[in-house]
């Protein structure tokens, strides 16, 4: 019993202690230092040999600009201490303070020789350096530790700190040096370097990291090398210099072409057509393996079809029927029928072979997320007839069937969509804003972007009149009828000049006009958006528009670099502010060739 009383009298005491230290601390915070110091002493002076403490105690005599007094209590502390090795690195401090730099290097450099003796205390040395931010300090604590005994690593951290200190060259050597000693933290390490390699190929770091692999790679041709090298091509959106590497990887091994057709999917999903068409071609006649060379196959005759004018939907049309007939119409040519069905719908405008060839499909054996798939489609080719009832049935039972899944947040998308179409508008954001949330970035951005075209046009025009006129002539662009759309663009123009939604009916109506080749009338609206609309938040969109007819339908290179310049330092914040600035510099001759 004497002992439970003692043990409960000594946890009160801990407890009552520990509460004095965060009374002691909170005083800190708030600047009052010498009530903080006085709770802090009347600790040390039960306790003499916790330094914690006594770090403490120095710091806030440092606070008050009392140096010769923390020098004092650092004299006193350091007599009575088992283990000295920190105090050179706090009195060190404490005369930088001074302004004694001569004398604080000598004691950091005491501190640093002690690692020659005792290298097992080594990191608690290079930590404390590092704890002061006195990293050239903490380095050399590390790699001193190191030498003295090899079977210690502390490359991670000496990279690291690297990093921090803006060492950008000796950073990235030290994390390749370690990719090399054990390839399965390459992952690890490519998510540090994603946070100082950015899409500009003209940044520091991303030329540091290029010139340390292809340095490298000159001496040695290590896959190693040819990997990171492809995955910097790709964060910079050069996908010919990423296929140059890709291409390298496999002639060497014969084994990773998955490489190759991720690639292709990456460069068409960020709008690089050529370079993705390119990948595939090589692919389709390199690989031996059918099931590679299908999947090449579909995703290239997928592009061709996105990028392809009504003149050659017949041609379009032959080769999927091609590709069926070499492949079959089971569900291993899933991908293929659902394309197929997806083209005669919304390119070829025959709804109804578009539904027969996915009822077809419904029939096969087919995996949860591809009868969503099929469903989703089908329910979109609804919309295009304007059976939206039917669709909103088909968009919920996705939801239904695989619920918080990316596909069920894409069905929910559409059925604020089709509410919108139906002129259901506050429907239609009700479930937009749970979309805010979505895991897809895509999702969430259309989500904003249709909330935003909704609640910005009805905050003053309750009857909803011009945005039911917008959304009309968006339903006829979304059914591929773009000269009902144009006129519908056209007549809400003339009927609602100077209402909010005048500037989002010129954007639409100007990249009609570019899908029918009508350049001048483009940018006639486009630079009525500038001009009229340049506090707007399509002033930006329509500058990056601007900018990218007059370089590449126009052929007019300087105008477009002045648009592109207008982004660079009057938007800085859009969107398109990365890609405006990689064209700029283009147009301006910064930019290297990629040819490796």
């Amino acid at each position: 019993m004497k002992y439970i009383f003692l043990f409960l009298i000594m946890s009160f005491t801990n407890l009552g202690h520990a509460q004095n230290l965060q009374l002691a601390d909170n005083y800190a915070d708030q600047g009052e230092y010498e009530k903080a110091y006085a709770i802090y002493a009347k600790a040390y002076a039960t306790n003499n040999r916790n330094f914690n403490i006594l770090f403490r105690m120095v710091g806030f005599q440092q606070q008050l600009e009392n140096y010769q007094r923390a020098d004092s209590l650092l004299d006193t502390g350091e007599k009575t201490a088992y283990n000295k090795l920190l105090f050179p690195i706090e009195k060190g401090y404490n005369a930088s303070l001074q302004g004694k730099d001569s004398l604080a290097s000598n004691y950091y450099q005491i501190a640093i020789q002690q690692i020659d003796s005792i290298p097992k205390y080594g990191y608690n040395i290079a930590q404390s350096f590092e704890r002061r931010s006195l990293l050239k300090e903490a380095i050399e604590s590390y790699e001193r530790t190191m030498k003295v005994d090899p079977s210690m690593d502390y490359n991670f951290q000496t990279a690291r700190l690297y990093g921090e200190q803006g060492e950008l060259e000796l950073m990235f050597e030290k994390y390749i040096d370690l990719m090399e000693n054990n390839e399965q933290i390459v992952p690890r390490i490519q998510a540090v370097f994603s946070q100082y390699v950015t899409d500009d190929a003209a940044t520091e770091s991303n030329q540091a990291l290029r010139k340390a692999l292809l340095l490298r790679l000159r001496k040695e041709p290590k896959l190693l090398y040819n990997q990171i090298l492809s995955w910097l091509f790709v964060q910079q959106k050069d996908f010919n210099a990423a296929f140059i590497q890709e291409k390298a990887i496999y002639n060497r091994t014969k084994e990773n072409i998955f490489g190759l057709l991720d690639l292709a999917a990456t460069a068409n999903e960020e709008n690089d057509d050529l370079a993705a068409q390119n990948i595939l071609q090589y692919i389709i006649e390199t690989s031996q393996v059918e099931r590679i060379r299908y999947l090449a196959q579909v995703l290239q005759l997928k592009i061709e079809t996105a990028n392809t004018q009504v003149t050659d939907y017949t041609v379009i049309k032959t080769k999927y029927e091609s590709m069926l007939e070499q492949y079959g119409k089971a569900e291993e040519s899933f991908l293929l029928q659902l394309d197929y069905a997806n083209f005669m719908a919304f390119k070829s405008g025959d709804y109804q072979q578009g539904i027969d060839l996915l009822t077809a499909l419904e029939q096969q054996k087919l995996a949860s997320f591809q009868k969503a798939e099929v469903k989703m489609l089908l329910a979109d080719i609804l919309v295009l007839q304007e059976q939206f009832n039917r669709a909103l049935i088909l968009y919920s039972q996705i939801q239904n069937d695989l619920p918080d899944s990316e596909i069920a947040q894409e069905s929910q998308f559409k059925v604020a969509r089709t509410s919108y179409f139906q002129g259901d508008f506050k429907w239609s954001l009700t479930q937009l804003k749970v979309l805010r949330g979505a895991t897809s970035k895509l999702i969430a951005n259309d989500a904003m972007q249709l909330s935003l075209t909704i609640s910005d046009h009805s905050l003053y025009d309750t009857t909803f009149v011009a945005l039911k006129a917008f959304a009309k002539a968006e339903l006829k662009q979304y059914q591929n009828k773009n000269q009902e759309a144009l006129s519908l663009y056209e007549a809400l123009l003339q009927e609602h000049k100077g209402d909010d939604i005048e500037d989002e009916a010129l954007l639409q109506q100007a990249k009609l006009f570019e899908l029918d080749g009508k350049w001048q009338k483009a940018q006639e609206n486009y630079r009525s958006i500038i001009d009229n609309f340049g506090d707007g938040i399509l002033a930006d969109d329509a500058l990056y528009r601007l900018g990218m007819l007059l370089e590449e339908e126009l052929q007019q290179q300087e105008e477009a670099q002045k648009i592109y310049e207008k982004i660079i330092y009057n938007h800085a914040d859009s969107i398109f502010f990365i890609d405006a600035r990689r064209r700029y510099r283009r147009l301006r001759g910064d930019f290297e060739t990629s040819e490796i």
